[in-house]
């Protein structure tokens, strides 16, 4: 039996495994590989969507199914779509009001296979451009069938922003709201997220909920934190999301997830 067999690492990009630069250090790399040659499963859970970490998917040993889009998609380890989680007719309803009410966000629709921008904002054109996502604009009359939807962001100024929150609390019924950035409201329906899809991976591979461990520093990783039997939180965190931290580790400048893997390594 090997060191890490069974235990299952849910691990965040941006914040967490990338660091400022956007870039995975070469410690953070040397310790996954070790991590997964000793029996670890590893398996990312990012927000990004799946063209969006293309440039990372030679350096890292993926050996097990992981999400993209907040937990909404799970991919196996071969890039084939396992589960699109789907979000309920509602959603249009509230894109248009939001929209109707804030004249300066945008919003941006992640389905299975593609991504519409239902308005552009200065946000939205800086998430597009940096990630080299491909997109289609569309107009209200093209929201029809939302059953293949992953997620939806909300995009505006920081200032802005927390008003959105506040206006989408009387949606909280039907959909789980979160942020990565200040600049996003990022949407999916009530119950998905990166936490319940993180044990969705788990029942899959038969890993016992006592050996899921997970890491990550914003608001869209509360949910795998708080179903991880360890929660790993870098030091460049926010203060609220530390408080869901068993172990604070080192910043995602200086090999976080790697600190991570230390710590279990030593137990």
């Amino acid at each position: 039996m090997k060191k890490f067999d069974r235990i299952l690492l849910g691990c965040d990009m941006d914040g967490t495994l990338l660091d400022n630069c956007k870039q995975i250090s070469e410690g953070n790399l040397e310790a996954i590989r070790y991590f997964v040659e000793n029996g670890g499963r590893f398996s990312l859970a990012t927000g990004r969507a799946p063209h969006a970490i293309d440039m990372y998917r030679g350096l890292l040993p993926f050996n097990t199914p992981y999400t993209h889009l907040n937990g909404s998609m799970i991919m196996d380890e071969n890039q084939k779509l396992m589960w699109c989680a789907g979000m309920p007719e509602k959603t249009i309803e509230l894109i248009e009001t939001a929209l109707t009410k804030f004249s300066q966000i945008g919003c941006e629709i992640f389905l299975d296979h593609s991504i519409y921008v239902r308005r552009m904002s200065a946000e939205t054109e800086h998430h597009m451009r940096v990630l080299n996502l491909s997109y289609s604009v569309i107009s209200r009359e093209d929201l029809t069938d939302t059953s293949n939807w992953c997620k939806v962001n909300l995009t505006g100024p920081e200032a802005l922003m927390p008003e959105v929150r506040g206006y989408l609390h009387s949606y909280e019924n039907d959909f789980c709201v979160a942020a990565s950035t200040p600049n996003f409201c990022e949407i999916t329906a009530a119950g998905i997220n990166k936490g319940s899809s993180l044990l969705k991976i788990a029942d899959a591979c038969g890993i016992a909920r006592e050996n899921v461990m997970a890491i990550g520093d914003s608001s869209n990783d509360h949910s795998m934190l708080s179903v991880a039997s360890v929660a790993f939180v870098p030091g460049n965190a926010d203060n609220e999301t530390k408080t869901f931290a068993d172990v604070i580790v080192r910043d995602n400048d200086h090999d976080a997830v790697a600190a991570a893997i230390e710590w279990l390594d030593n137990r």
